[in-house]
């Protein structure tokens, strides 16, 4: 199983970024991963000084959006990204975030559609060729569009993020790896299930299919550590779940109540306080023994990367030092 570690502009300055990268890498974690949301930090000039910082380590966006950019403008970013780093650059991309995109009056244009269209349109991009562009998304492209550099050897892996099971199955369509989000891990199944139905429908076999599962991770010493890490991540995304996304964790909308009636009230440590046990199943999190168990288990379900993501632990650096030993143990 590959090791990836996942980071957005919450984890601190660039420099502080880099640094961390710089860990990971001395650790032996395989991927490096940077958040590209709106109005925060960008993840391509992160992830330049990642890669200008690092030597082994892949690094990818997770997640870009071919709305809020031009297609052709990620792949001018990719291709440079890809030579920078010396092939080690991985292309995440997504439909976005439909709120963050709101901010900029901005909407997705058929989410799935657009984003089967760009993912098409990129990799012609990518291989040097013209765009070729006659979509229902994307049109009114000048046959000449391409890129006009020497672009790198080494072919760019395009991963596709994202929940609905639309993009699941366009995952297992036409994408390199996936980049589910998986709150909680227990909807790996259904996750599978929709990538597998995209592949078979598209007569794809997945040798070679990297199901990077994107899970809030929280180790330390102690498993009560662990957990008032993962606190305010809980209490904050927690109430905003649907009710199919909680169903394998036995937790219903309604279960929320208490959380959201404090967070929107204002105040956010009663909301950490109406925290329940399960609540915190929606993250890998305890021990390194606590977490090897539900590590083996998602392998077992298929997963080929598990992609950490935040609060880590209560120490971050700690936390990917302790990740590393645990790796040794599977």
């Amino acid at each position: 199983m590959r090791f990836g570690i996942r980071l957005n502009s919450d984890s601190g300055v660039i420099r502080e970024v880099v640094r961390r990268a710089q860990l990971a890498e001395e650790l032996g974690f395989d991927d490096f991963w940077y958040c590209h949301d709106l109005m925060k930090r960008d993840a391509w000039v992160t992830l330049s000084a990642v890669a200008a910082a690092t030597s082994r380590i892949r690094v990818g966006t997770c997640i870009v959006n071919p709305f809020s950019a031009s297609p052709a403008e990620i792949a001018m970013a990719a291709a440079s990204l890809q030579e920078l780093s010396e092939g080690r650059f991985v292309l995440g991309i997504g439909p976005g975030d439909p709120p963050y995109l709101g901010w900029i009056g901005q909407a997705q244009a058929r989410p799935r559609a657009g984003l089967a269209e760009a993912v098409a349109i990129l990799r012609r991009l990518l291989r040097g060729e013209e765009a070729g562009v006659a979509g229902e998304v994307f049109a009114g492209w000048d046959p000449q569009a391409r890129l006009r550099f020497d672009l790198p050897a080494q072919p760019i892996p395009i991963y596709i993020g994202g929940q609905g099971p639309r993009v699941l199955e366009l995952m297992g369509e036409v994408a390199d790896g996936g980049l589910p989000i998986l709150f909680p891990p227990e909807t790996i199944d259904f996750v599978r299930g929709r990538i597998a139905a995209g592949a078979a429908r598209a007569g794809r076999d997945l040798a070679g299919f990297d199901l990077a599962a994107c899970v809030w991770w929280s180790v330390a010493e102690t498993r009560r550590e662990a957990e008032d890490a993962l606190r305010y991540l809980a209490a904050y995304y927690g109430p905003s779940l649907r009710a199919e996304t909680l169903a394998p964790i036995r937790l219903t909308p309604a279960d929320f109540d208490p959380v959201r009636d404090a967070w929107q009230a204002g105040d956010m440590d009663r909301a950490m306080g109406a925290l329940t046990p399960d609540m915190f199943r929606l993250a890998i999190y305890g021990s390194p023994d606590d977490m090897l168990a539900r590590l083996r288990w998602l392998a077992a379900r298929g997963v080929t990367q598990i992609n950490i993501g935040p609060p880590l632990g209560p120490d971050p650096e700690a936390a990917l030092r302790l990740t590393a030993r645990l790796r040794e143990q599977l």
